[in-house]
């Protein structure tokens, strides 16, 4: 349970750094089709900041599936809300 705990706590954490590196990748990229491309980048991104820290007490595979998750939810909700408007 503390895995978890740790994991949550981690994502909320990186929930701002997160959307930033989400709206900076689509302003520099706002072509529609480059989702993966844009996936693997704020991937890089929030790993490199990851790996930075030594006590994080769980590995980045811990967390990233709830990241993915979480970008996915953000994408499409700025997507639908008008956000980030189709090229």
């Amino acid at each position: 349970m503390s895995k978890l705990i740790a994991i949550i706590r981690i994502v909320a954490q990186l929930l701002p750094a997160i959307i930033e590196a989400i709206k900076a990748i689509e302003a520099a990229i706002p072509q529609s089709g480059q989702g993966a491309q844009k996936l693997a980048l704020v991937r890089e991104l929030i790993e490199a900041a990851f790996e930075a820290v030594q006590d994080a007490g769980v590995t980045f595979a811990d967390v990233w599936p709830a990241v993915q998750r979480l970008i996915t939810k953000i994408v499409g909700l700025f997507n639908a809300t008008g956000i980030f408007a189709k090229a």
